[in-house]
């Protein structure tokens, strides 16, 4: 097999943009549901697709993460025979930390500062109910969050307003600590037997043991989606013409849209098998959309530049909303209208969302990414 250079898949950056997008949405209609304001929750025929929307764009975020991951370390592991992981480590430090801990800094002293100011921002009650709650902001809180623990921090109650979407950053950064380990030191058949391992061993504790400290602990860390992603990385980079052929086919690609579609809004099954049928789903759409031979694929520049900031829009858009709540909840309790809500939470939440997003990758995080690509690069 000859050694693959210069690794950039199209496609994977409209497939970040609709999964964070999908969390914002999912956001928005909840904390409404929440304020007892109109929502998609209040409908039986949208209930399930929202109530599960965001964990959803979460859990392709999670898929994505583990096919890509997988297959730039087993390339770098061809290619230089071993896997630098002091480069590995700071590569990921150089992307993730800066933007979480800005985040953190926000959440812990803007945000409640200009609660405690401003009058206006205390009469949303979702988020004013979780500012005024001191125990989000104590040491227990706030050791979890900077120790990049923020799911243990979410299961442990410490829900702090601007930050609590963090959860899934710190599954992802905990996969990211034993994951290069695994593919440096495995060899191939050890390296399948591990990645199915995982998969196998996280779905029968979640499905049998759901309620001892073994299962509340992989319902913390759901590693299983990454270990779906990195079946599929495995077996792509193995079988990349093989699979590339199998998959332009149109007709396989609308199958696969139309089944995500019945999964993400129907309950068919028990709700974790139904999640890992979908991980597996996604996986298909994750492959198909990387092949460039297949034209009916999603191929948007709008959409891949949304993709390429959508770290920030996933991270940013709580804090954003926490913004712009106040502005429109109060506009709905004068006129009593929520059309005119509706239209002002669509428009400005996504909206700044992106512009703020934008802003922080020009201008600080891709600043770091220099430093990373400049420094720490293995392919």
């Amino acid at each position: 097999m000859g050694i693959k250079k210069n690794i950039f898949f199209g496609g994977l950056n409209e497939l970040r943009a609709i999964a964070a997008l999908s969390v914002i949405l999912h956001h928005i209609e909840l904390f409404k549901h929440r304020d007892k304001i109109e929502s998609l929750f209040d409908s039986e025929y949208t209930l399930y697709w929202i109530e599960h929307l965001g964990k959803n764009g979460v859990y392709l975020f999670f898929v994505l993460s583990g096919f890509l991951i997988t297959y730039l370390l087993l390339s770098e592991k061809e290619k230089n025979s071993t896997i630098n992981l002091k480069k590995f480590y700071l590569r990921r430090i150089f992307r993730i930390w800066p933007l979480y801990y800005i985040i953190l800094f926000i959440s812990f002293i803007i945000v409640p500062l200009l609660t405690f100011i401003f009058p206006l921002f205390s009469i949303t009650p979702s988020y004013y109910h979780l500012i005024k709650d001191s125990s989000n902001y104590d040491l227990k809180s706030f050791l979890l969050y900077f120790t990049f623990l923020p799911n243990f921090a979410v299961k442990a109650g410490k829900i702090l307003a601007g930050a609590s979407q963090s959860w899934s950053v710190g599954v992802e950064e905990q996969f990211y600590i034993i994951w290069p380990i695994i593919i440096s030191f495995c060899n191939r058949k050890t390296m399948l037997l591990v990645f199915l391992s995982i998969l196998a061993v996280f779905a029968v504790i979640n499905l049998q043991f759901p309620n001892s400290l073994i299962g509340i602990i992989v319902t913390i860390i759901p590693f299983e989606f990454m270990a779906i992603g990195a079946l599929g990385g495995y077996f792509y980079y193995k079988n990349t013409e093989e699979i590339t052929q199998y998959t332009k086919s149109n007709i396989l690609y609308a199958g696969v849209l139309l089944l995500i579609a019945i999964l993400i809004s129907i309950p068919v099954f028990k709700l974790y098998i139904q999640n890992i049928i979908l991980g597996f789903v996604f996986l298909l759409l994750i492959i198909i959309s990387i092949n460039s031979s297949n034209k009916a694929v999603l191929r948007s520049r709008y959409f891949s530049s949304l993709g390429t900031i959508s770290y920030g829009i996933y991270m940013y858009h709580p804090l954003i909303m926490f913004l712009i709540f106040p502005v429109f909840y109060k506009l709905l309790i004068f006129y009593n209208n929520i059309f005119v809500f509706n239209i002002g939470v669509f428009m400005f939440i996504p909206g700044i969302t992106i512009l703020v997003s934008y802003g922080s990758y020009r201008y600080i995080e891709k600043k770091f990414i220099d430093i990373k690509d400049s420094k720490f690069k293995t392919l």
